[in-house]
């Protein structure tokens, strides 16, 4: 699964098995991985501005234009029309630019491949950044499903609200919307350098018996 498959347990929690501190601390492909995040914020802020800044904007502007004379049945409907378009446009701009910018920061910004791994690894340990991506994935996509890219701005929106609304108020009273099965003190204290460590001893150890093994099957 293009090297995701610990980015995808982790996102999802969909699996035991793949939840682990060890997998968590596994980035094999930081910058695809952070171009996923990359885009996931641009999405959430092109929404906002497009759905709660832009929009409303727009239809007032367009609603000062009107007079007696162009004044229809239909003229506050196809205002709305017009401006539920252009905070969908929002939206699809975004998902195009998010990739792009992120990979134009991450070769202009000079990080290091093992920089870029321990900001992935701080990106998936940031338990409200989750439940935001969550929401805005599964409520973008009802409504997308809705009425697509216009409908995606609005779930993404309230998707929004109810991060921050559970950051502020709810998050000690109630169930998170997946529980993070790697617990914050099951995490690994050295990150992703721990774990490349461990795997490069345990690499080694089992050459060596490897060669023990060769060599003692030569010797019979």
């Amino acid at each position: 699964m293009l090297g995701l498959e610990q980015w995808f347990a982790n996102f999802t929690q969909y699996s035991w098995d793949d939840n682990s501190p060890e997998s968590l601390a596994e980035v094999p492909r930081p910058v695809l991985e952070y171009m996923i995040y990359g885009t996931f914020k641009s999405a959430e802020i092109a929404s906002f501005i497009g759905g709660c800044l832009v929009h409303p904007i727009y239809r007032l502007y367009l609603r000062s234009k009107v007079t007696p004379e162009t004044m229809t049945n239909n003229t506050f409907k196809i205002i709305r029309s017009q401006c539920r378009r252009v905070q969908g446009r929002f939206l699809i701009g975004s998902l195009i630019a998010g990739p792009i910018t992120t990979l134009a920061y991450i070769h202009l910004s000079g990080m290091t491949e093992q920089e870029l791994k321990d900001k992935c690894y701080k990106v998936r340990c940031n338990n409200a950044g989750l439940t935001t991506d969550r929401a805005a994935l599964c409520l973008g996509f009802i409504g997308w499903y809705w009425k697509r890219f216009q409908g995606a701005v609005d779930g993404i929106n309230i998707a929004l609200l109810y991060s921050l609304f559970h950051e502020k108020f709810i998050k000690n009273y109630t169930s998170p919307m997946l529980y993070d099965r790697v617990k914050e003190e099951e995490r690994l204290a050295g990150g992703v350098d721990e774990r490349e460590q461990t795997k490069t001893k345990l690499l080694r150890f089992l050459r060596e018996k490897r060669i023990e093994f060769d060599t003692a099957e030569k010797t019979e």
